[in-house]
């Protein structure tokens, strides 16, 4: 295992290759005016962060222009925890544990803003090229709740909660555009768990949800009892046209969502592309003429500026806070947690999830 300082960046044609780059250099100059450094400590690999790396590829939004990597490279972006281990921040303090969104590195240097004793922006210009919201960095010791023994499953289910939770108010807003039932494509993946559950807390009875999975994560995903009915891939023909259907695509499958159209065709008023969990198929939110809505890519950023404006930052993020509380009480029996630490352990382990063997109970947690 690697103890010197690195960044683990992946080949920008194949994620499944990496290089080691060593940071040692950019760890021993000293900080400029303003500057700190993080030692990261733990990070949360799921779907969503593989969809990061897609998503920025296709120049969706540039989530791999924020770590900048060398030509041919991307460092891709995790949700976790890391400690500040120096300080030229008047406002900052070492040994402040901060969440956010980091690199697969053992460390970052960041550029501090807009202080608050809730946490920071970081605003290096790299920084710009993505919505405010993934610049934002909280300080640990000022969150409501916080416990230390759980960020293995904040870090898992915050950022993909923090996208269901906008995925439902953007229904709401929406008034579910007419319609009395919803498809999710990937109904295994936490972003869907986390909208199937507050639907069907908040809208059961109202709106019927139905969640798409593999045959191998069925039995799984009807064990959350999070959707009202589960249906395999293969199913899709046994879907009954009729009532005003909305579809939001976790699974970025181009093949799920035509064949979703052709079974509901004009029935459709809204089908958003949400991510790509089904990486290998297809390219992120490109899909042809379909009958019904046109298959659109479905902005959390959009939703969040919505939000901020109708009832502030803070008010957004003490709701989606109180909503996440009560999802992970029943989250801690759906997940089993596993940990790579160091670079080839956590290389082996994108590697498994781009070929498809992290089974959907397993949250992988990388110690850089």
């Amino acid at each position: 295992m690697t103890t010197s300082p690195y960044t683990l960046s992946l080949d920008l044609n194949d994620f499944r290759q990496a290089q080691v780059i060593d940071a040692s250099d950019y760890v021993e100059a000293s900080l400029l005016e303003g500057e700190i450094m993080v030692r990261v400590d733990r990070l949360a690999l799921t779907a969503n962060s593989i969809s990061y790396g897609f998503a920025g590829k296709a120049g969706l939004i540039r989530y791999l222009d924020i770590y900048p990597a060398t030509m041919g490279l991307a460092n891709l972006p995790c949700w976790g925890y890391g400690d500040i281990i120096a300080s030229n921040h008047p406002d900052i303090a070492m040994g402040t544990r901060v969440y956010g969104f980091l690199p697969i590195a053992t460390h970052i240097r960041m550029q501090p803003d807009k202080v608050t004793a809730g946490g920071f922006t970081d605003v290096r210009v790299c920084r710009s090229v993505v919505p405010p919201f993934y610049n934002e960095y909280a300080f640990t010791h000022a969150e409501p709740g916080y416990r230390r023994e759980l960020e293995d499953l904040i870090m898992l289910f915050r950022p993909l909660f923090g996208t269901s939770f906008l995925m439902q108010s953007y229904c709401d807003d929406n008034s579910f555009h007419g319609a009395s039932r919803i498809i999710v494509t990937s109904a295994s993946a936490k972003t869907a768990m986390g909208f199937g559950y507050l639907l069907k807390k908040h809208y059961g009875g109202r709106i019927e949800t139905v969640g798409l999975t593999s045959d191998k994560n069925r039995d799984f995903v009807i064990s959350l009892q999070c959707y009202d009915s589960v249906l395999s891939y293969e199913e899709v023909a046994e879907i009954k046209k009729g009532e005003q259907t909305l579809i939001f695509d976790v699974a970025g499958n181009a093949n799920v969502v035509k064949a979703l159209h052709m079974q509901l065709g004009d029935t459709i008023p809204y089908s958003g592309s949400v991510g790509k969990t089904h990486w290998d198929v297809g390219s992120f939110g490109q899909t042809g003429a379909l009958p019904g809505a046109k298959p659109i890519f479905w902005s959390a950023p959009d939703q969040i500026a919505v939000l901020r404006e109708r009832m502030g930052s803070g008010a957004m993020m003490r709701q989606m806070s109180a909503a996440m509380t009560d999802l992970m009480m029943a989250a801690q029996n759906w997940m089993a947690l596993s940990e790579s630490q160091g670079h080839e352990a956590i290389t082996q382990k994108i590697r498994a999830m781009l070929d498809g063997h992290i089974g959907a109970r397993e949250g992988v947690i990388l110690r850089p």
